[in-house]
């Protein structure tokens, strides 16, 4: 919280100012030990910050993390100690990143560690990153460490955001289809009822159903676009709950052409974060356990959690995995040579890799097969209707003439 103050030093000199503190009383006993003399202390009024407000808009992504490792990893090369690293960052950026980073040097001013301090914010700082940071801390070489995650987190990100990209056409597609043709329904072939009723001539079959269906929604567009919104809220409602969560995972797992891609996306992660983890001397055990906790599909964390039970039970990683039917076999073969030449961080790596161009080529197809598929499944519905639109004005017209 922001404190305002007047104050007099013990010269009698008056000093005004700002000043952060968890408390009024906090507040006091800074100013007290500066050797301030208090006149006044009021808490600052002023609104609350964007992004308190709209965490999803303002708050701290993913993004803000990765160029914050890397811009504090060339700092620290360069020789500058890590408050003061931290202290040039907390001037740039988004300013919810600039509170996280205040945050961070307060706590190391009180004589925490970088990593406990990071631990404190477990919304921007991903368990997996903070036990990373916390071995380059011990081995003293911080810099290198934040390097790696950085480029670890980019690939991360750029494997998801290929899975996004693949959906986004499509489903654009889809919504506005949606749209043409409740506007078609709602708003154009009411109007053919009412010329077909002036002209006393009899509706073909196919504009009587257009037209039925155009007054249904005219009737009843308030209850349906209701509907839809309430569907699509709350079925974005229930996603987030750990139950919905798991249904939406596993359905995407499953999907027919869809799934394949989320699969191997998913399996490319989990392979890159174990291969860091483990590179970074974390154990198996506790590297399966925080691979699981940060993985963002709980099926593939449900079964990671499977892994792991395996492995505290004194099987080999291989073994438990080859157990899970949601894991390649391929997979676990590769992860078994690994333990067997005692190289099993390279072999996640290339394990990671591999999966990585199998999801790149996963989301190809699904690009290749639904975009053609949708855009044909769409003109096909609108170019219907449009065609018994015109068709049954053009048979109106021929009378008139």
């Amino acid at each position: 919280m922001e404190y305002r103050y007047n104050a007099c030093t013990n010269q009698g000199r008056a000093v005004t100012g700002v000043l952060q503190a968890e408390s009024e009383g906090a507040a006091e006993q800074m100013l007290w030990d500066a050797g301030l003399t208090i006149v006044s202390l009021k808490r600052s009024l002023s609104l609350p910050k964007a992004h308190v407000i709209l965490p999803s808009l303002f708050g701290v992504r993913k993004k803000d993390v990765i160029g914050f490792s890397r811009n504090l990893a060339s700092l620290l090369d360069a020789g500058i100690p890590l408050m003061r690293a931290l202290s040039i960052l907390s001037r740039h950026g988004k300013e919810a990143f600039r509170d996280v980073l205040r945050s961070l040097i307060r706590d190391l001013e009180e004589g925490s560690k970088f990593s406990d301090a990071l631990a404190k914010h477990p919304a921007v700082f991903p368990s997996f990153y903070i036990f990373l940071m916390k071995t380059g801390e011990e081995t003293g070489n911080l810099g290198a460490v934040l390097k790696d995650t950085a480029t670890h987190m980019e690939k991360d990100e750029a494997t998801r955001a290929k899975v996004k990209k693949s959906l986004a056409y499509p489903m654009f597609v889809v919504v506005v289809a949606i749209v043409a043709v409740i506007v078609m329904l709602t708003f154009v072939v009411p109007k053919l009822t009412g010329m077909f009723t002036e002209f006393g001539k009899e509706m073909p079959a196919t504009t009587k159903v257009l037209v039925a269906l155009g007054d249904f929604f005219s009737a009843n567009a308030v209850f349906i676009i209701g509907g839809l919104l309430i569907l699509v809220f709350g079925g974005l409602a229930y996603a987030k709950t750990a139950r919905g969560r798991r249904a939406k995972d596993r359905l995407m797992i499953k999907m027919p052409v869809l799934g394949p891609a989320v699969l191997k996306a998913g399996l490319a992660r989990f392979g890159r974060n174990m291969s860091m983890l483990v590179g970074a001397g974390v154990s198996l055990f506790e590297a399966l356990e925080l691979t699981a906790e940060t993985n963002d599909n709980s099926v593939i964390a449900e079964a990671l959690g499977g892994v792991r039970s395996g492995v505290g039970e004194g099987q080999l990683f291989s073994e438990a995995m080859a157990a899970d039917p949601l894991f390649p076999p391929l997979m676990a073969e590769l992860v078994g040579i690994g333990e067997e030449t005692g190289n099993l961080e390279s072999q996640l790596s290339k394990v990671s890799a591999f999966y990585e161009e199998e999801a790149e080529a996963a989301i190809a197809r699904v690009t290749g097969m639904l975009t053609p598929a949708l855009t044909v499944g769409v003109g096909l519905m609108i170019g219907f209707i449009a065609i018994t639109m015109f068709s049954s004005i053009y048979g109106m017209a021929s009378i008139v003439e």
